[in-house]
């Protein structure tokens, strides 16, 4: 299985493979070996190099969301095909967090640059940054100030072009 995940506006790519009862995660060229039980429903316990990992998975609309130790990785599945890119993007900009919007910086038709702050959500008095993950143009906004977003919801929709 193939999986690309995302943090701190960085996409990693992932394999992973499941044999006799051991999952086998090669990133970078490296091949590591994970044991992974699940705790209770959402909840892993993950063996990595003698090191234990306590995680939580969340399911969005389009993601799942993992947080270790305060950090929050988008986790999506890439199927493989056969299709050409035609080097234009649209993408969802989803919430990694269920909170408040506090702050919407750009409206439908604004043009953006990659790393530009979309949006703020505040959850348990910690703020989250949307940005943009390419330069494009801001198709749809889908929340305004103060409007409760949940886990994975689209904040907003933004095309571009592929550097």
């Amino acid at each position: 299985m193939f999986i690309n995940y995302e943090h701190e506006n960085h996409v990693y790519n992932v394999t992973v493979e499941h044999r006799e009862n051991q999952f086998f995660v090669t990133y970078d060229n490296n091949e590591y070996t994970v044991n992974a039980t699940e705790s209770k429903p959402g909840q892993l316990k993950i063996e990595l190099g003698g090191r234990v990992i306590k995680c939580v998975i969340s399911e969005g609309e389009e993601n799942k969301f993992v947080f270790i130790d305060g950090n929050i990785f988008k986790v999506k599945r890439i199927e493989l095909t056969g299709q050409k890119r035609t080097g234009k993007k649209e993408s969802g900009l989803n919430s990694p967090i269920s909170g408040t919007v506090v702050s919407v910086k750009i409206k439908e038709g604004d043009t953006v640059k990659k790393d530009d702050v979309i949006m703020v959500i505040e959850a348990m008095k910690m703020e989250y940054l949307i940005r943009a993950p390419y330069n494009g143009t801001i198709k749809k906004v889908n929340f305004k100030e103060k409007d409760q977003i949940e886990i994975g919801q689209t904040t907003a929709e933004l095309e571009g072009k592929e550097a």
